[in-house]
């Protein structure tokens, strides 16, 4: 028999054996001894963390309720040990990649590369190919075909940003292990085409008319954002108000169908003041959530708020599923409706 604890790594909970919290404990506070130096080694072990808790997602849905001892040797197998990277920093000709681990490619912005968002360079990324070439395929098409322009500002507020190491080496599809976690942290990751003698003709003409398109196109946008901000806030108020309006409605619905429909039984109706209450708070998630979820959207593309985490979206579709549910429970089961039907 084993004593099994509960540990919070990386924003989520895991139950984890003694013997294992052993192990994991040790190897975190050895990499905090290794990166205690380093300006940027709080944020290294902090991706490490990251990491280590998307390894233990894997070890949890593939059947284990615990996370074992073995379960954290084969992950700091995969992370590498400390010792391991000084190793690697000797001599990095005999650096072997970790076959065992299948590296798997994700669609980020590219905050590093970025000229307008950071879509181009992040698609360029996921796909393996030279970002130039794929920008002034963007700028050509874009003269020709207009709606391309909101395809792309779609791409902006749909494809996340790459903010933390791992999601800037799964962009790459480089192994997240220690080794690279630190150098990308530290800067110290080498970019390709990162110097400008090794850049072609071609390469050095399209940088200049993507910086070019790129610093028109945003002057556009940013006109286009003053021009519109009066109509966008007038939008917000009037979808405030209508979001009250629908409050105000939900609430007195007995009224309104008495008054379009005398002969239903008032009595009856009045003996029920929770119906109508349920709908409204109802009425007011269903409209509420999206129109939250919207501007969370938009301030976290133009107002560089922080994404909402996973669970709080997860948390928000299911109470609006259920408001939807028990919206139309209530209302398809309320007593007035009832009056209606006869």
């Amino acid at each position: 028999m084993k004593k099994t604890l509960t540990v919070n790594l990386g924003g989520t909970v895991y139950n984890i054996d003694e013997d294992a919290y052993t192990l994991l404990d040790s190897y975190l506070n050895n990499l905090r001894y290794h990166f205690r130096k380093n300006p940027e080694g709080e944020e290294i072990v902090r991706d490490m963390e990251n990491r280590i808790a998307e390894l233990f997602d894997e070890c949890v849905s593939g059947g284990s309720r615990v996370v074992t001892v073995e379960n954290v040797e084969a992950i700091i197998a995969r992370m590498g040990k400390p010792e391991e990277l000084n190793d690697a920093e000797e001599d990095v000709a005999e650096e072997k990649p970790d076959k065992d681990e299948k590296v798997v490619r994700h669609l980020f912005r590219n905050p590093d590369d970025k000229v307008l968002g950071g879509v181009a360079s992040g698609i360029a990324a996921y796909l393996g190919w030279d970002v130039v070439p794929l920008r002034l395929l963007l700028i050509v098409a874009g003269c020709f075909f207009q709606w391309l322009l909101l395809v792309y500002l779609a791409a902006w507020i749909i494809i996340p940003l790459a903010r933390t190491a791992t999601e800037k080496l799964q962009m790459r599809g480089e192994p997240v292990n220690m080794e690279n976690i630190g150098r990308t942290v530290t800067g110290g990751f080498e970019k390709k085409d990162s110097s400008p003698e090794d850049r072609s003709l071609l390469h050095k003409i399209g940088d200049v008319l993507v910086t070019v398109f790129g610093f028109v196109l945003k002057l556009c946008l940013i006109l286009l954002a003053v021009c519109c901000f009066p109509v966008l806030f007038v939008v917000l108020i009037v979808a405030f108000a209508l979001l009250l309006a629908a409050a105000g409605i939900l609430v007195n619905v007995p009224s309104l169908f008495y008054e379009f429909s005398p002969v239903i039984d008032w009595n009856m109706v009045s003996a029920f003041p929770v119906t109508s209450g349920v709908m409204a708070v109802c009425g007011l998630l269903v409209v509420g959530i999206p129109i939250a979820g919207l501007v969370q959207v938009l301030m976290q593309v133009f107002g560089n708020w922080k994404p909402m985490s996973t669970v709080a979206k997860l948390i928000l579709i299911l109470v609006w599923l259920v408001a939807v549910i028990v919206g139309a429970i209530v209302f398809f089961d309320s007593p007035f409706l009832g009056s209606v039907m006869l």
